[in-house]
């Protein structure tokens, strides 16, 4: 949703309950904020309690109404005024329709009936109009209170987003820790392993778009290289699988069926490559959690450039 438009069917799965919540929270925002964007959210309502009044709502709008929109109490009472005003209008317009058929006038359509239901001060309009006075209170009252609320909404988002910033820039800091350790640690590696072996530590946070990836030494005695993945907490999967390919999007090779496995106190997915398929230049590896009857997902992407000695 951009800033500057309305998109009508955004706001009815506004109203429904049935947006994801970023989206939600930008709607909530803008109504806060923008009395303009408030109004048109409040037309789109009215247009919605008389699509359900009328019965003019799909089958699943229908459910998400009753289920969702009615949970609100001053909602409900937005939905008894709409069926009382329909009913009045309906009945005007039946006995104008009964009244003209009789004296042979054409009928009048239900919009002609209301605009004379208006004008005329019958019993039926008396009572539609307290019954208008008594939900136009409710509803000024359930706007103050509603207010309030996205008042307080606001505040309690702000205090989140600045708590998670915090929490980001800690989490950065802490991984660049991690990397410069899991650098050192797989230059020593690298130096004291044995030569028919070439290894990496992948760390999260290794993704897409860095300056300066990790890289592999690859002696020219090694036959294998092993890329250590480091796993984060939320990554609990079965099983793994692991693709790599060149910068330019060329494959180099597919693993399936591959278990986490514990390096000290981390979980780690450890790729055996054999040495003869890697080339110098840049490589990016696509790591993917398989759970049971579903489709593979990606967890993460990390690059990292290999050099031939």
């Amino acid at each position: 949703m951009e800033n500057g438009s309305f998109d009508e069917r955004v706001a009815v799965r506004y109203l429904l309950g049935d947006l994801p919540e970023d989206l939600l929270v930008q709607v909530e925002n803008r109504a806060f904020s923008d009395p303009e964007y408030l109004r048109v959210v409040e037309a789109v309502e009215a247009d919605l309690i008389d699509s359900y009044v009328r019965g003019e709502l799909q089958a699943s709008e229908r459910r998400q109404f009753e289920v969702r929109f009615l949970a609100s109490p001053a909602r409900r009472k937005k939905v008894e005024f709409a069926r009382a005003w329909a009913r009045v209008a309906s009945e005007s317009q039946a006995a104008d329709n009964t009244e003209m058929a009789r004296s042979g006038v054409p009928r009048r359509s239900w919009r002609d009936a209301l605009a004379r239901l208006v004008r005329g001060p019958v019993p039926a309009f008396q009572f539609a109009m307290g019954v208008v006075a008594v939900v136009l209170v409710s509803v000024i009252s359930w706007q103050a209170v509603q207010t309030t609320r996205l008042r307080g909404r606001v505040g309690e988002l702000e205090a989140e987003r600045a708590g998670q910033q915090q929490q980001e820039k800690t989490l950065q800091k802490a991984i660049e820790v991690e990397r410069a350790r899991a650098d050192d640690l797989s230059a020593q590696l690298q130096r004291n392993g044995p030569t028919g072996l070439a290894s990496l530590i992948l760390m999260p946070g290794m993704v897409r778009g860095e300056n300066a990836p990790p890289q592999l030494v690859v002696p020219h005695t090694a036959q294998l290289a092993a890329l250590q993945v480091q796993l984060e907490p939320r990554d609990e999967y079965p099983q793994y699988r692991a693709e790599l390919h060149t910068r330019r999007g060329d494959e180099i090779l597919t693993r399936s069926n591959l278990r986490e496995q514990r390096s000290g106190v981390v979980r780690v997915v450890v790729l055996e490559i054999p040495a003869s398929v890697l080339n110098a230049g840049d490589y990016e590896l696509t790591l993917k959690g398989i759970a049971a009857g579903k489709q593979p997902e990606d967890i993460a992407y990390y690059r990292f450039s290999v050099q031939k000695k």
